[in-house]
């Protein structure tokens, strides 16, 4: 029942719109709007102004009733919307534009989400299943350190990105194992899930959903149980030829894919490139921007300095050619283990590369010294100074540095393909041999497999089986 009902005045609409049309002080129209309901008044403002947007006079509306602005739950009502405010009711399926719809509304009013906020809410994707409407921490998802499967490094390790913490995540009833990303609220942003959430590739991390429990953003996506490259390199060492050359064109797909979508990544490192049991795939995208025009003119610098273009540092606009010369410098950090410049300018003495990269840049004295030549031809041409003249991700993919003769790549690329060649080998042994001795492996042989095959730690392996 609105105010007039109960008040027991009963107004002709004619009459309210001829009283508010009148050029009478503010202290009528106060008076006015005290005995009126919002809803009554913002139809009123239809009928006076119907050529007009009705948002235009919120905010007026709003300025008028003081009384109103104190009502904390009345203002909440008037900034979301129905569908709004369903979002943050519970944690459910729904489409790419529901996920971003959440996303821009807890980066929005972070705090008065927080505030009022009693349960879990969020949007899943996929692989995920909510029941009924809740999918709670330590009950419906389990979440564990993530431990690196290839090395010692204790219990208390969990990588962390540039904002938030990684663990691994496993779904109490489907056991499905997941990356799980926390962020705290406050830090969040809506291009956190932008570009995964829009843009799907098999090279690219896929994100099953963004869920907001205990004022901070969990976001679950696909896990890359093998570590990183930064992980693998800083425990084994440099990377083998063939190793580096697999790694190439798996980025190099993905990257193909998000310059096709006029998307650049901005931070193509060894930590942001992640091993699954048969790929490898690019994660975090937090500074990706998707680009309206031909360049993109960054109003902040962007990225891990060590792997930036000297366009990048410039700040005069840059394009996709970025991601490229990141790679090339990623390649040969896997080639040396360690990241360019940095054997030649120690950190310590040179706690800023920015200036470095900017006068002597491409870093060409840092590839490996056993480096092939092909692949000094394709570093030379990633690491191209001028973004005119650098490759494109397919031109690079086409490189005949990425395409070996088949007697310098002894091992397959992958796992499922290394056991397909080994049962392909086995269907064409004759039917006559029947000797076991036939099948013997020497010392010698086995240790010549072992140097030759691709590194696969139990992570991946666990994996493989899992999926199979």
């Amino acid at each position: 029942m609105s105010v007039l009902d109960s008040c027991g005045i009963i107004l002709r609409r004619e009459t309210v719109m001829e009283y508010m049309s009148m050029d009478s002080d503010n202290k009528d129209i106060d008076l006015l709007l005290t005995d009126l309901n919002m809803s009554e008044v913002i139809d009123i403002m239809e009928n006076l102004y119907p050529s007009r947007d009705l948002a235009g006079y919120k905010d007026s509306v709003l300025t008028l009733c003081p009384e109103m602005n104190k009502n904390e739950e009345h203002t909440e009502s008037l900034l979301f919307s129905r569908r709004e405010v369903s979002l943050l009711s519970s944690v459910k399926y729904g489409t790419v534009e529901d996920l971003l719809a959440f996303a821009n509304q807890v980066s929005n009013m972070a705090k008065q989400i927080c505030r009022h906020r009693r349960q879990e809410s969020g949007i899943i994707l996929n692989m995920i299943t909510p029941k009924n409407g809740r999918y709670k921490i330590d009950s419906d998802v389990l979440l564990f350190p993530w431990k690196l499967t290839y090395r010692n490094i204790g219990t208390d390790f969990i990588p962390r990105g540039a904002f938030g913490k990684v663990y691994l995540a496993q779904d109490t009833e489907t056991k499905k194992r997941m990356a799980c990303k926390l962020v705290p609220v406050e830090q969040f942003k809506p291009s956190d899930v932008e570009i995964q959430a829009c843009f799907r590739h098999e090279n690219i991390a896929e994100l099953y959903g963004a869920i907001l429990w205990d004022e901070t953003i969990h976001l679950f996506m696909e896990a890359g149980e093998g570590g990183s490259v930064l992980e693998k390199v800083e425990s084994c060492g440099p990377m083998r030829s063939f190793e580096i050359i697999w790694v190439t064109k798996h980025i190099l797909k993905g990257l193909e894919f998000l310059h096709s979508k006029r998307v650049i990544h901005q931070d193509i490192k060894p930590s942001n490139i992640v091993f699954m049991s048969t790929k490898a795939v690019l994660v975090d995208f937090g500074l990706s921007v998707q680009m309206t025009e031909d360049v993109y003119y960054p109003k902040e610098l962007r990225g891990t300095e060590i792997y930036m273009s000297p366009e990048v540092i410039l700040c005069r606009g840059h394009t996709t050619k970025a991601d490229i010369y990141s790679l090339g410098a990623t390649i040969i950090h896997m080639q040396t283990g360690i990241p360019p410049w940095v054997n030649r300018y120690p950190r310590a003495a040179y706690p800023s590369y920015l200036y470095i990269i900017h006068k002597q840049a491409p870093p060409l004295e840092d590839i490996s010294e056993d480096c092939s030549t092909s692949m000094r031809m394709f570093l030379e041409a990633a690491l191209e100074r001028n973004p005119n003249q650098r490759p494109s991700a397919t031109e690079l993919l086409k490189h005949v540095a990425l395409h070996p003769p088949r007697e310098e790549q002894p091992r397959c690329q992958s796992l499922d393909s290394a056991l397909f060649e080994r049962k392909q080998k086995e269907l064409e042994l004759p039917e006559n041999i029947t000797d076991s001795s036939s099948f013997a492996i020497t010392e010698e042989s086995e240790l010549l497999k072992r140097q030759r095959s691709l590194y696969i730690d139990l992570g991946t392996l666990a994996g493989y089986f899992n999926m199979v």
